[in-house]
């Protein structure tokens, strides 16, 4: 059975690198591959390979197809045409697949999301209905109200006309992947509501109910968002800088309903409840049902905050091994604690297979599993009898081994969590043992029970429920503005670092693993040095690989960052950046997830130039994001007065821009930096687009900005009298994202591009690149790229040759980093 379940679990895993579901055959094959282990008994253990793929597959496709009984064919629920696909974005199977084609769809849908005035426009919702027609198995989407008529909220039943289309998250290295995690949150499908057609119900669920009363009743409180995210784990209200200094002091997972605050607040009610039940019935009376009795009562407090909180994934995968936990610990069957854990994570997967996409699954493992070593190791010690000692000295003891035991606690979740953190976020907070030693106490005897007493005596006896919401308020507002001091101590790593120090840690395991074996078998000194002295040349060898690479090859990587532009070339250690990606509101632009967290994993923290192609927001929006956090040697602007202004109106002091125009030229390493246009600047935005042509001497991009065909007309003139305003080009970003404006025949004939680039959105609503555009192109065999189907684009150029990588084809190919064929 052990063998079965790590088999189970390790093609689970697997499903994360897979490049596509399995198809019809694939399942055919894969039911044969079933039943011949079956047969075969010294292979009947095998069969949860076949048995889990096969699982997983299905689930995927009930999940996001969803479907009614009396409209979808279960037998085509495995065709091949839902399959993941980057050239066909269409089906005819599946009635969603329909109604993605369709102009309107008239959809019913059951209020999920908790809404407040800051997120009214933006909620999750599952289907009821569709067109008319009962949902039964229908999954969950994401809505978008550009301009909200009315507040709806968590339980209603309303109506809608949408748009609706498959989710398309920007697929960009390191940064944040949203297309992953939204599917890991069952969520494959986004709708644009058109309009509100009727409420169907309009009785608020009991928990939105509290919310809205919560709302009222902390409006004034410094702390509203936290308190709103420990209660209800929703954080939109939530300032920037609230944000910002919990992710840098280290203690987002105190914010984030889950493992961790599902097994503290578990721990809590254990000792209140222990507490209780020996004073008012000793154990004596209870026997062996008294440590069961404490257990139930706890997890069944651990159940009404999951409800509080909206049952999220991440908190039903805590509540479910919690539950497994305590049944284990309180059967008489013996068991081991390895293979309690690894049960555990194996039913969690089972209830929710995409579970494996979100790393809220290991992070909720990792601090459970933790929790539960420390509280099987605190079961198992055996207690000093303090009967006969004075009480002072039994009080003293007690608070030293309490101490010790939050220590130990606090050191196991810094060990066990550091490997996960570096890999999902790349950073660390050099103070977070110390802070955590503090804020988990702070939070878990103080904050959070005043804070969920409070929200429960609310709706009896309100004076007293804001009594308890003003002290968590007050402890809330008094740690983060002590600890605020502490957020020096973030630092974000490289790539490079992170596999240093993990490379180094796992060295060091090893050879305490054979250090350990001494005393039970012979190992002799020669293998230790063996070992240390191959793990110094690797790191060598590694790192001079890429001292070749930096020096040899130069890249232009253009980023994902929906309708907008964002390109970065880099040469023998110099960087430039040629726009900014958009912005969509003062607190949040694209670059922040896509642009900053590539540049810190590669290590970059300085940029040679930076060149903003006009003053648009798809191309300028990320300004400020990036010069609040890098160093910027030379800033260039097509439209240098006018981002000047922009600068002072926002109250932003960074290093003034200078005007792009024809005729300069600079050096980024062994490359030509010239530019093109404009020759003066006008009354046109797109017009004064910077306009730049990048060479080794052999291969070259052209970077063209948002210029029309006006511009174009004046380039091909040019390029005809002037020999230095040559524009041949290998690679050419597509002028303004491939609008019928630009790209005109004489202009593509006078570049000759191997390659043109198209960064523009997923079905965005101007429909770039128009298709006229892209036939133009083939038409002159020109090989184009869009960024809403490739995701990250790397041509790297080397010794007179260009390689192409896309992220979802290359690197990146896994089934859900692509379209979904519906």
């Amino acid at each position: 059975m052990r063998i079965t379940i790590w088999l189970s679990i390790v093609t689970f895993i697997s499903t994360l690198y897979w490049p596509q579901l399995l198809n019809t055959s694939g399942m055919l094959s894969c039911a044969l591959v079933l039943f011949v282990f079956l047969c075969w008994p010294r292979w009947r253990y095998l069969s949860a390979i076949p048995l889990t793929a096969l699982y997983f597959s299905s689930f995927v496709y009930m999940t996001f197809l969803g479907g009614s009984v009396a409209l979808v064919n279960p037998n085509s629920i495995a065709q091949n045409k839902y399959l993941l696909n980057n050239n066909n974005h269409k089906s005819s199977v599946n009635f969603i697949s329909d109604a993605l084609d369709a102009q309107d769809n008239n959809i019913t849908v059951r209020i999920k999301s908790l809404i407040n005035t800051k997120n009214s426009g933006y909620f999750i919702a599952r289907i009821t209905a569709f067109n008319g027609q009962a949902c039964h198995y229908c999954p969950l989407i994401e809505m978008r109200w550009f301009r909200p008529v009315l507040q709806v909220q968590a339980g209603q039943i309303h109506q809608f006309k949408v748009r609706l289309k498959a989710l398309q998250g920007n697929a960009n290295p390191s940064g944040f992947d949203r297309q992953k995690w939204r599917y890991s949150q069952h969520i494959a499908y986004i709708a644009s509501i058109k309009t509100h057609l009727n409420t169907i119900d309009p009785s608020l669920s009991l928990r939105a109910k509290l919310y809205q009363k919560i709302l009222q009743v902390t409006d004034s409180m410094s702390q509203q968002g936290s308190l709103i995210a420990l209660i209800f784990a929703d954080k939109s209200l939530m300032s920037v800088s609230n944000k910002n200094s919990i992710k840098e002091l280290g203690i987002a997972h105190l914010f984030a309903i889950s493992g961790l605050h599902i097994g503290l607040l578990f721990i809590f009610s254990f000792v209140i409840f222990n507490g209780l039940l020996k004073k008012v019935l000793p154990g004596r009376f209870l026997g062996w049902f008294s440590w069961r009795l404490v257990n139930t009562l706890s997890f069944f407090v651990c159940i009404g905050y999951g409800y509080i909180s909206g049952f999220s994934l991440p908190t039903q995968r805590a509540l479910l091994m919690l539950l497994l936990g305590i049944l284990m610990l309180s059967s008489k069957r013996k068991v081991s604690l390895l293979d309690l854990l690894v049960l555990c994570f194996w039913f969690m997967l089972l209830f929710d297979p995409l579970a494996i996409l979100s790393s809220s699954l290991w992070l909720s493992f990792v601090a459970m599993s933790s929790i539960l070593v420390f509280m099987w190791s605190m079961h198992r010690t055996e207690h000093l009898n303090r009967q006969d000692l004075p009480w002072w000295k039994t009080l003293l003891q007690n608070t030293i081994t309490f101490i010790k035991g939050l220590v130990l606690l606090q050191l196991v979740l810094t060990l066990f969590m550091l490997p996960i953190q570096l890999v999902n976020f790349s950073a660390i907070s050099l103070f977070s043992l110390f802070i955590n030693l503090i804020a988990i106490p702070l939070f878990s005897w103080f904050i959070i029970p005043f804070t969920l007493l409070g929200s429960l005596i609310l709706l009896i006896i309100e004076p007293i429920g804001v009594l308890f919401l003003s002290i968590s308020n007050n402890l809330l507002e008094i740690f983060l503005d002590y600890a605020s001091g502490l957020t020096l101590g973030y630092l974000a790593l490289s790539d490079l670092t992170v596999s240093l120090i993990l490379s180094t840690g796992l060295c060091i395991l090893l050879c305490l693993f054979l250090w350990l074996l001494k005393r039970f078998f012979v190992v002799s000194q020669t293998l230790l040095s063996i070992l240390i002295i191959t793990f110094f040349s690797f790191i060598v060898l590694r790192i001079t690989e890429l001292k070749w690479d930096e020096q040899n090859t130069w890249q232009v990587e253009v980023f994902d960052v929906g309708q907008g532009l964002a390109v970065l070339v880099k040469s023998e250690g110099e960087v430039l950046l040629y726009d900014t990606g958009p912005s969509y509101s003062s607190d949040y632009a694209v670059a922040d997830s896509t642009i900053l967290p590539y540049l810190n994993a590669r290590g970059i923290t300085e940029l040679d130039y930076l060149f903003v192609s006009h003053s648009d927001n798809d191309h300028a929006g990320g300004v400020f994001a990036i010069q609040d956090k890098l160093t910027i040697k030379n800033t260039y602007a097509g439209e240098a007065a006018l981002m000047h202004r922009e600068q002072i109106v926002k109250g932003h002091s960074f290093r003034k821009f200078k005007q792009c125009l024809a005729g300069q030229s600079f050096r980024l390493g062994k490359l030509t930096l010239k530019v093109l246009s404009p020759s003066k600047v006008g009354k046109n935005n797109n017009d004064n687009s910077c306009v730049i042509k990048i060479s080794d001497g052999h291969k070259s991009v052209l970077l063209t900005g948002d210029i029309s065909k006006v511009v174009e007309q004046k380039l091909v003139s040019e390029n005809t009298t002037n020999q230095e305003a040559n524009l041949k080009a290998d690679i050419l970003i597509a002028p303004h994202h491939g609008s019928k404006t630009s790209s005109s025949l004489a202009f593509i004939k006078q570049v000759q591009p191997d390659w043109v680039v198209f960064s523009a959105g997923y079905k965005n609503r101007w429909r770039f690149p128009i298709l006229s555009v892209v036939e133009r192109y083939q038409l002159l065999n020109v090989e184009h790229l869009t960024t809403a189907n490739t995701g990250f684009i790397r041509f790297n150029v080397e010794n007179q040759h260009i390689d192409v990588k896309t992220y979802r084809e290359d690197l990146a190919s896994y089934w859900y980093h692509r379209h979904l064929a519906f």
